[in-house]
């Protein structure tokens, strides 16, 4: 059986992979474990570029795991709840989409799988 703090490592290794990832790809990154009453958005980040602000969702795990079956209508029904909530500033002018990012941590590398408008 796999121990919390083990479990917390590979969620904070899974999002620290994930943050490079899309920072490497242009993405600028406005906010993590982003508290809206209740709810929680795991990343909040804008692409200048693109006027694109993007609301991931992060997964991380020891194994694989199809992406469909990681976020479930419940928790897409809580992403975007938040998401509405989120500062006015952060949202105008910018085009909202919904990704998930799953994020197999190894022992030495972690390998990103990123859906953009995954849902």
């Amino acid at each position: 059986m796999i121990g919390w703090s083990e479990r917390r490592s590979t969620w904070r290794r899974g999002e620290r992979a994930v943050r490079w990832h899309l920072r490497l790809r242009g993405w600028r990154l406005l906010g993590r474990n982003v508290r809206i009453g209740v709810d929680e958005l795991d990343l909040v980040l804008v692409h200048p570029g693109k006027s694109i602000l993007a609301i991931v969702e992060v997964k991380a795990t020891r194994g694989h795991w199809p992406i469909g079956s990681r976020v479930d209508d419940t928790k897409q029904c809580r992403i975007a709840r938040a998401a509405e909530r989120l500062p006015q500033h952060w949202r105008e002018g910018r085009m909202m989409r919904f990704d998930v990012a799953t994020v197999e941590v190894g022992r030495w590398r972690c390998r990103v799988t990123h859906a953009p408008a995954a849902f």
